[in-house]
């Protein structure tokens, strides 16, 4: 098929609308989690049992859901990714409905979470599905619409939540899966749709191509599977700062005000590095964009243990630029193009479970080393392993494979 830049445009702006919709519902799970739980009377050593228990889920269930959506002939991705977003909209209705249960609200809680965690790769999936067949889509601009969107979702239930309450959240959680369900059902692009190509793209695995279980997956990408080692513990040190920033500025002399100041910045830098990543791929090998992102993860981890101010907290945050917000579509386009047709989004999946492990072990050690040594041993722990991690992903790297498939 030839390209076809207007519909490129079309799909880009529905996809953009799935991003957005998805790290919406993120944000209302995981950032609002805390206030939900507190207010059903969970201290919170249960309230990390329970966000641990669904990240551990989550990364159970990420490669599954992906070795269904690989097989899956029956079913598109789309049709998967909506039925789990249905189910998900389902168990938060349930949980806005039970009264307050200590132990239906924390399965149900973390059921809703899981389901959000799972859904994760398939929708990033969903973003190269037509581009073998000349229809790229976007996914830097898409994906940078969904950090603008988790912003404004954090400043609106902030609002509705002073004034309504934490039932709120249950509301919103039902609302935005069903959207997520909607727009996945709806994404389709008309004219090409109903081609044998686009059908073979929608339901993952190419024709003549059989996904390999999740052993061969590993055996097969030895290389990419380095890099998710070191991706994971990248992401270690990334879920303390996330976790713990407000600490983190408490120890640097700040107040509440400097914390959201410190979050708003990170934030909003990663819009436009998202946004222009597309032209950027095109003059620099995606390989090198990652290696470049692991130096800014490290300089950022650097100038948090060496911040003595909130100036040097605030500082460390503008290399969001070029760390997060620059290795997340990066990472996405390396797989696409390392991984064989067949297991795409299988490799999409494991790069969400580097995510997930990330925090599991980053909230879960975070808050040890806090309690146990302090704010400064946490961050030169940080360092440490943000350098390990980065090191291991930088050797993976190399030089690129050809793309597969």
């Amino acid at each position: 098929m030839q390209s076809n830049p207007s519909l490129a445009r079309r799909m880009t702006a529905q996809y953009a609308s799935l991003q957005g919709a998805y790290w919406m519902v993120f944000c209302a799970v995981m950032s609002f989690a805390s206030a939900f739980l507190l207010s059903r009377d969970f201290d919170n050593t249960q309230i990390g049992v329970v966000l641990a228990l669904s990240n551990v889920f989550g990364a159970l269930l990420q490669p599954a859901a992906a070795s269904l959506a690989d097989r899956a002939r029956r079913f598109s991705l789309r049709q998967i990714t909506a039925a789990i977003a249905f189910a998900a909209a389902a168990l938060s209705g349930v949980l806005l409905a039970i009264p307050h249960s200590f132990w239906l609200t924390a399965v149900l809680f973390c059921l809703v979470a899981t389901a959000m965690l799972t859904v994760q790769p398939l929708i990033n999936a969903l973003g190269f599905v037509y581009e073998r067949w000349g229809l790229p889509i976007d996914f830097g601009l898409a994906r940078g619409i969904g950090s603008l969107c988790y912003a404004a979702v954090s400043f609106l239930l902030g609002l509705l939540l002073e004034r309504w309450g934490a039932d709120v959240l249950p509301v919103g959680f039902v609302l935005l899966y069903l959207l997520i369900a909607l727009l996945a059902l709806t994404f389709r692009a008309k004219g090409l749709a109903d081609a044998p190509a686009a059908k073979a793209a929608e339901e993952g695995a190419g024709e003549g191509e059989r996904p390999s279980s999740l052993l061969e997956f590993f055996r097969q990408n030895p290389r990419f599977t380095l890099f998710l080692a070191g991706a994971t513990c990248v992401f270690v040190f990334h879920t303390m700062l996330n976790n713990f920033l407000m600490q983190i500025v408490v120890h640097a002399g700040g107040q509440s005000a400097d914390f959201g100041a410190a979050l708003t910045v990170a934030l909003a830098l990663e819009l436009p590095t998202m946004a222009l990543f597309s032209r950027l791929v095109r003059r620099v090998r995606c390989e090198t964009l990652l290696k470049i992102s692991l130096g800014f993860f490290l300089v950022k981890a650097v100038l948090l243990f060496v911040a003595r101010d909130p100036g040097g907290v605030y500082l460390s945050q503008v290399f969001q630029v070029g760390g997060f917000a620059l290795f997340t579509p990066a990472a996405v386009h390396h797989a696409n193009a390392v991984i064989a047709g067949a297991d795409r989004v299988k490799g999409q999946a494991m790069l969400a479970v580097t995510n997930t492990l990330g925090g599991v072990f980053g909230s879960l050690l975070g808050g040890w080393l806090i309690d146990r040594a302090g704010i400064p041993a946490m961050l030169l722990f940080g360092v440490g392993i943000t350098a390990l991690g980065g090191a291991v992903a930088w050797l993976a790297l190399g030089r690129a494979p050809a793309q597969k498939g």
